[in-house]
């Protein structure tokens, strides 16, 4: 059958992405790729090692498309370019986006290269509007949240759904202002 990690994988993605995170078990799983649950041990340690390896999946895939958004751009562009492929990747696959808000523990080493990894596009965003050090920290985190916060009301149906494209549109300006250099000295 050629099953591996990687294919178990590929199997608890398609499972997510069409019936959201909470429904992945392992039974489920075996279940998708016509195995015997205790198979599925010859390929991820049990439920807690496959989370992980669907949150580095996950976290590494959000950033390649991030990443893919904002090359080439910066400022403005850039930022309207993260915030809309961020939107979209939660809009087309909200149970992988939710993955990456559940990081694994412990956080280990390899865990924190592939957030670094998937972070980049943001940094070089911020750093884009001049921003370095601790100043950059803190947008970075204020922008995160904002984005985010949209992102997940919206998902649960919680802002509406008329003009609601507008409404991001205006979220991104207000948070573009506010990353001008004369805006973070105030």
């Amino acid at each position: 059958m050629g099953l591996d990690r990687r294919a178990v994988i590929a199997a608890a993605v398609e499972i997510v992405d069409r019936h959201g995170a909470p429904a992945l078990t392992m039974t489920r799983l075996a279940d998708a790729l016509g195995i015997r649950s205790p198979s599925l041990y010859a390929h991820v340690r049990g439920q807690l090692d496959l989370r992980r390896a669907l949150w580095l999946w996950a976290v590494a895939d959000l950033g390649e498309r991030l990443g893919e958004s904002v090359m080439g751009r910066s400022g403005d562009e850039a930022l309207f370019a993260f915030a809309a492929a961020m939107r979209d990747y939660a809009r087309q696959h909200p149970g992988r986006y939710q993955l990456t808000l559940d990081p694994p523990v412990p956080f280990d080493d390899e865990a924190a290269a592939v957030r670094r990894r998937a972070n980049a596009p943001f940094r070089a965003v911020i750093r884009s509007f001049g921003l370095d050090g601790a100043e950059a920290t803190h947008a970075g985190r204020a922008l995160r949240a904002a984005i985010h916060g949209f992102v997940a009301l919206e998902a649960q149906d919680a802002i509406g759904s008329d003009g609601t494209d507008e409404s991001f549109r205006q979220l991104i300006v207000l948070l573009s202002r506010g990353l001008q250099p004369t805006a973070l000295s105030h």
